[in-house]
């Protein structure tokens, strides 16, 4: 549960009726893994006249910021899909729902068994890793690194034994689907983990990636909402990593691109993320939430 004040509010915010969370890729960014021009400056607009709005992404903070270049964030985010939210302005963790023991052991045996190296997300303090086993890359991981060089998190080692963090709240496994089945049915089969498993939104790679069963993005909405005091939580999606968001939420809307389960579960269905389906959609009925 997040129970650290926000350093900007002190806590809870006043008069905030409805809090808007929305899913990044494949809903409010576009293909280019952006915020279109349109978007990014009817949002900002509605922000400086008081929508309360954030994110809930699988992305960490710096690929989130890199791809919501220029959007106002006044408010915490939500990362890592729900393992982490954090004030992008001073970095301040405020949330960590990190593996125990018990979980990390047993999942070290599972990535041994089925010849997996996975991505390792972890915290030491306020300072963040990523860390891998070098010369073990799949063909996605080798993708996922070259679109981050300079980024500070990254740490390779030399051996598995050497991937341990203080706080470890999220593990990577990408790379091609008949590879990674097997680990994915014993991640779900486990009673206090789980697995988001899909096809990157822009890639033909999966991403398997294990979490505490207790993480969610819909968890970490939740508490979010308590703690700035809103009293509705509306949330935008398109993916599997949505439904959880989309269950805590008192209303929800898929884009029109979005997986066909998710659209059953919402409350409606807008435009597509290509056509800036989010914003439109606040634009055209924030008045019935003031």
């Amino acid at each position: 549960m997040i129970d650290i004040g926000l350093s900007i509010f002190g806590g809870r915010c006043e008069n905030l009726k409805t809090l808007f969370v929305s899913d990044l890729d494949g809903t409010l960014l576009t293909l280019q893994e952006r915020v279109s021009s349109y978007s990014l400056e009817h949002l900002n607009a509605l922000i400086d006249k008081g929508l309360h709005f954030t994110y809930a992404t699988a992305r960490s903070l710096n690929s989130a910021a890199k791809a919501c270049w220029g959007l106002r964030q006044i408010l915490p985010v939500i990362l890592y899909n729900g393992a982490v939210v954090m004030e992008p302005w001073s970095r301040k963790m405020l949330y960590n729902n990190h593996f125990n023991r018990g979980q990390l052991s047993y999942l070290k045996e599972l990535f041994a068994r089925h010849d997996v190296w996975p991505l390792v997300y972890s915290f030491k303090g306020e300072t963040e890793r990523v860390s891998w086993v070098a010369e073990k890359e799949t063909a996605g991981v080798r993708r996922y690194l070259e679109r981050r060089k300079g980024d500070p998190r990254l740490h390779p080692v030399k051996v598995r034994e050497e991937l341990v963090g203080d706080d470890i709240f999220y593990f990577n496994c990408i790379g091609r689907k008949e590879d990674l089945d097997s680990l994915h049915e014993e991640v779900e089969n486990s009673l206090d983990m789980k697995c988001i498993y899909e096809q990157e939104t822009y890639q033909t790679d999966y991403w398997c990636e294990i979490m505490p069963r207790s993480t969610s993005k819909g968890a970490a909405a939740k508490q979010l909402k308590v703690l700035l005091g809103a009293e509705r939580l509306v949330a935008f999606g398109d993916g599997i990593n949505d439904y959880d968001l989309f269950r805590e939420a008192d209303e929800c809307y898929a884009v029109q691109n979005a997986d066909e389960k998710l659209k059953g579960m919402a409350t409606g269905v807008i435009g597509y993320s290509e056509e800036d389906g989010v914003v439109k959609f606040l634009m055209e009925n924030l008045n019935r939430y003031l």
